[in-house]
């Protein structure tokens, strides 16, 4: 098939890559999905083998080429996971596996360096430094300089999934500001006190760029793709699907329901609240996010525990009418992440009877995951200046009817589900059809495109015993804390 002006659009996911062909006006064109796995080779550790995205990159193409003329494909947009960090020496090959966004490997060099920020903080310092998680990059450095040395004197380069595979495909060097959390001042580049925390760090990242800037173009042809066609800088997958959503001006949001569950809400101001992320303003707007830790990848675990598939599990919960006796799930099976940040939280199902089955426990998975992002929407509202009452919601896990009414009823929120759930492809394209000029701006791009397939309004009826819930929900981390911390001692 010969087309116009293509866009070929690739998301580096946690657990596949997706990659899709748009036209110029945005319709998708084609899209499919390659899964990979992640490793645990210790108790707390993820990683993933960086060949493995770019080999499932090659394979999605291969499945384009028998449909479409690649020589028609314009430019080349990536986003990808954020705070998976790979260590790549000065011929960019890569020195170890990746460590993956919800590896809790450096807790404790986290403990260490955010002491150091809260001296930082009392000497009062000119660029404030925030405290630091264990998926942070500045984390990841100081545990590879203190328990891989050989890795740290051979890496030339840190750098998120997106960026090394522009490097494999260009050999640039590059990154953007938004996806470099913690690491960027408002003036756009890099946060110098925060990279001074761990010596030689600075001179290991690369250039940063703007998201629709063409960051280079391919070295040499790929499966048909001619040589020297474009490929945009790009962003995360939490920005990518901001555009791809059309969530873009003041007062609106979306949900990102993926592996994990990712919220935000744009502004035009920026109020101080913890546990979230305010990113430096962008043409003027603040986008006020956080990932939890747990999201589809919960009920992917269950399922995986029952053996059974995920598809299957959902139709049959849908099919039968849940139990009167109260049932919680705590989503913390990795820690969680926003916005209370406590790597030794662990999951936990709380109040079982024998009046439950396996279906009782996959919906109190499905509602833990909503509370979850209820928790988190609280602390975004506050950073946000405002009340949202309506998300754009897309992503893998949004593509179920039951799950996006239950998370509505939760959050007591409308949940706009999008025609094109994949908003990390289609906010890539966005971003490739901006930097080759097929848009005048960003925000042009961002305008055109979406549409609503369906929404979801919150039930009067199962509010009072949701709101219960998560206030049972909420008291529950409270007193499991100690245990969990326990429990992390005994692990250590």
């Amino acid at each position: 098939m010969v087309q116009d002006k293509m866009l070929l659009a690739f998301d580096v996911g946690t657990t596949a890559v997706k990659g899709a062909i748009y036209t110029a006006g945005g319709q998708c064109l084609f899209s499919t999905g390659i899964a990979y796995g992640k490793r645990s080779s210790q108790p707390g550790w993820v990683e993933q083998n960086p060949q493995d995205w770019m080999d499932c990159m090659t394979d999605v193409i291969a499945q384009i080429a028998q449909q479409f003329d690649l020589e028609s494909i314009v430019g080349i947009g990536i986003c990808s996971q954020v705070n998976t960090h790979i260590f790549v020496d000065e011929h960019g090959q890569a020195l170890m596996d990746a460590i993956v966004w919800d590896d809790q490997r450096c807790a404790e060099v986290t403990e260490e360096l955010n002491h150091c920020i809260e001296q930082c903080v009392k000497r009062e310092q000119d660029e404030k430094i925030g405290l630091l998680d264990s998926s942070s990059l500045i984390s990841r450095a100081q545990w590879v300089q203190y328990y891989n040395p050989e890795v740290w004197q051979q890496t030339r380069w840190i750098l998120s999934p997106k960026d090394y595979c522009i490097l494999q495909l260009t050999g640039e060097r590059v990154t953007d500001a938004l996806s470099s959390v913690g690491l960027v001042a408002e003036s756009g580049g890099y946060l110098k006190q925060a990279l001074a925390l761990v010596a030689g760090l600075e001179q290991r990242l690369p250039p940063i760029k703007s998201i629709h800037q063409i960051a280079g173009h391919l070295k040499e042809g790929w499966c048909g793709i001619k040589i020297g066609c474009p490929v945009v800088v790009g962003t995360m997958d939490c920005w990518a699907s901001l555009f791809g959503s059309g969530a873009f001006s003041h007062g609106q949001g979306f949900q990102l329901a993926g592996t994990s569950e990712i919220l935000g809400l744009v502004s035009e101001q920026a109020h101080p609240a913890s546990g979230v992320v305010t990113f430096p303003a962008y043409q003027g707007l603040y986008l006020h996010a956080g990932p939890t830790q747990a999201g589809g990848d919960a009920l992917d675990w269950f399922a995986r525990g029952l053996d059974k598939d995920v598809n299957q599990l959902l139709l049959e919960v849908a099919a039968r009418e849940p139990i009167k006796d109260p049932l919680l799930f705590l989503p913390y099976l990795m820690g969680e992440r926003a916005p209370i940040w406590d790597p030794k939280a662990r999951g936990a199902f709380i109040g079982l009877t024998k009046n439950h089955d396996s279906h009782s426990m996959v919906r109190a998975v499905m509602q833990g995951v909503g509370f979850s992002a209820r928790h988190l929407m609280e602390h975004l509202e506050q950073a946000a200046g405002f009340s949202c009452d309506t998300l754009v919601i897309s992503g893998g896990a949004s593509r179920s009817d039951l799950w996006c009414q239950i998370k509505a009823d939760i959050m007591n929120r409308t949940l706009d589900r999008v025609e094109n759930v994949d908003t990390g492809t289609f906010g890539a394209a966005l971003l490739a059809a901006t930097g080759v000029g097929i848009y005048s701006s960003l925000q042009e791009a961002v305008t055109k495109g979406v549409v609503i397939n369906r929404s979801f309004h919150p039930q009067s009826t199962t509010r009072d015993r949701n709101d219960a819930l998560y206030r049972s929900y909420r008291e529950s981390y409270q007193q499991l804390k100690p245990v969990f911390d326990s429990l992390y001692k005994i692990m250590s």
